[in-house]
């Protein structure tokens, strides 16, 4: 049997977690899973999220009396614009709308939180993992910029802190958006810094705002932190201690050049 690559198994997972494959597919899916923890990461998402969605589900009270006998005590004129098979329904109708928008929150605010920081931690991760992990290998800031900008074609300041090495630059996709990748180490950590044209404020997994808007959290062991410039919105990835990575952060505001003009 052919083995499956990550690219390939991805898509089935969520179907092979509610039994939906064929044999040949299902037993493809758990041959791969069983070799990638990458995998096995993202079949442990979908479990916790249905199992929050039960419990989100079992925990919905039922429409209380009070509901009913308002809805049953609409004036029988202003009921005629509703169809009758409808108006039989209406409260049942209701309480699914309810319910659903309750599921979506839950999904979009808590299964969809780790997962977008985690994009950034598994890019981080697999970069390292790579023999040559920068196309540009640079200590020079100035060069990075220019480099980025010849890829991206925007401008933004490449973090400038003198206790962190800057190793090199590449180009790498989050969630299919290019962004620029800058790799610094500092006492014998790595440390990902990922740039982008846009904001970061939207990424979710963060639980803590320092004294200068630096958001920080956790994602898979690995700790985080974002913020945003005129330019560019920054977010780090590694080991270090949070504040070390708000240290970072407030380190390169302070010594961060305006480019004057484009970057040539």
């Amino acid at each position: 049997m052919r083995k499956l690559s990550c690219q390939e198994a991805e898509p089935l997972l969520e179907a092979f977690h509610a039994n939906e494959l064929d044999g040949v597919s299902s037993l493809a899916v758990q041959e791969h899973v069983e070799q990638c923890p990458l995998c096995q990461r993202r079949l442990r998402w979908n479990s916790e999220a249905d199992n929050s969605l039960r419990r989100l589900v079992e925990a919905t009270p039922a429409a209380s009396s009070a509901l009913r006998a308002r809805v049953l005590g609409i004036p029988r004129e202003e009921r005629r614009i509703v169809p009758v098979q409808f108006r039989r329904n209406a409260l049942a109708i209701a309480a699914a709308i309810i319910a659903f928008l309750a599921i979506a929150s839950v999904w979009y605010f808590g299964m969809s939180r780790p997962a977008q920081a985690m994009a950034f931690v598994e890019n981080h991760n697999a970069t390292l993992a790579k023999s040559e992990p920068v196309e540009l290998r640079t200590s020079d800031a100035a060069e990075a910029e220019r480099w980025i900008h010849s890829r991206l074609g925007f401008t933004a300041a490449v973090p400038r802190a003198p206790e962190y090495r800057l190793i090199g630059a590449r180009l790498c996709k989050i969630n299919k958006t290019p962004v620029a990748f800058l790799l610094y180490e500092h006492g014998g950590e790595s440390l990902s810094c990922f740039v982008s044209a846009g904001s970061y404020a939207n990424v979710r997994g963060f639980d803590a705002l320092s004294e200068n808007r630096v958001r920080t959290g956790t994602c898979e062991g690995k700790n985080i932190a974002a913020w945003d410039t005129d330019q560019a919105g920054y977010l780090v990835v590694g080991n270090l201690p949070r504040e070390s990575l708000i240290a970072f952060a407030d380190e390169s505001a302070r010594n961060f050049r305006q480019p004057a003009g484009p970057v040539r």
